[in-house]
């Protein structure tokens, strides 16, 4: 017999509300990594938008920002794979 713990968590994870919840903590979370690794400023430039498929995107207003995310790219996904599991986020992309 499963205990109520376990039953919420299997549910939880299928539900389509607590994924959207979820991907928009890993945005948020994401944009707070991204401050703290390249600074406050970094922010007007580049950002998290969109949590998908084990799939973070990023917007950047230029390449030189693009860069200095996949410079960082693995610090990024283990830092957010420490706080939400891990596997949660496998690959980073960006929009132009």
């Amino acid at each position: 017999m499963q205990n109520l713990s376990q039953i919420l968590k299997k549910q939880k994870n299928l539900s389509p509300l607590w994924r959207r919840v979820n991907a928009s903590l890993i945005v948020e979370e994401a944009n707070k990594i991204l401050a703290g690794l390249l600074g406050a400023e970094t922010l007007k430039h580049a950002n998290a938008v969109y949590f998908k498929n084990t799939a973070l995107t990023f917007t950047c207003l230029s390449s030189t920002f693009a860069q200095e995310i996949r410079l960082n790219q693995n610090k990024i996904i283990t830092a957010l794979n420490n706080k939400f599991g891990s596997n949660t986020i496998t690959n980073i992309k960006y929009l132009a």
